[in-house]
């Protein structure tokens, strides 16, 4: 068991979602780095990338008992979210749209990416740092349960992201007065996540 178990948490999917994972948490850690407009046009190629890799993960069961440990506190969390909310400004609301309250009552409902991508860095800070432990037991039930929650909650919210980013990226709108070198010096740098250096490798064996 034990060694199917170190077999499923090292598999080639499970590692690439880990590497994106933790991707995703520095990016959103780091985005007072950032200009707002670089910041979203990153999130219109990092989001989609994750929602990708979190679908191919593994099924898994839990091996403890008891809940997995949480590191990401309300007040970590809080401070994500607000300052995600102060860097996105008034591009931060956003329409929702795949929400079961809009059939019971026909009302349009506003939703927040600010809120959204704190809950889906919560999950996946929480996973990540579990994951990096090493310990295969704590490592699977961290996987269960990003998993899990992927699919039940945050997994919509993440895709409701994806299409406000889309709409803030490739529509004309005036995210920021930016002059062409302040963009340069500003844009995310994607050169070192996996998924590019795979396209490389395809690339020179081509």
């Amino acid at each position: 068991m034990e060694g199917n178990t170190k077999d499923l948490v090292y598999s080639r999917n499970v590692l690439e979602f880990a590497t994106v994972a933790k991707e995703f948490c520095a990016f959103i850690e780091n985005i007072q780095n950032l200009k707002r407009k670089a910041f979203i046009n990153a999130s219109a190629k990092l989001l989609p990338l994750l929602y990708y890799k979190t679908s191919l993960l593994p099924q898994t069961e839990p091996l403890y008992e008891e809940g997995n440990q949480k590191h990401v506190t309300e007040e970590h969390y809080e401070n994500i979210r607000l300052g995600l909310k102060s860097f996105l400004g008034e591009h931060d609301e956003f329409p929702e749209i795949f929400d079961e309250r809009i059939s019971e009552t026909d009302e349009q409902f506003n939703a927040t990416l600010s809120e959204y991508l704190a809950d889906i860095y919560q999950d996946l800070k929480d996973f990540t740092l579990l994951y990096q432990n090493g310990q295969p037991e704590e490592m699977n039930d961290a996987l269960w349960e990003c998993r899990l929650n992927f699919e039940e909650y945050w997994g919509i919210r993440l895709a409701n992201c994806i299409r406000a980013m889309h709409i803030l990226n490739y529509t004309n709108i005036d995210l920021e007065t930016e002059n062409e070198e302040e963009t340069k010096t500003s844009e995310h740098d994607t050169s070192s996540w996996f998924i590019t250096q795979r396209q490389k490798d395809m690339e020179n064996d081509l």
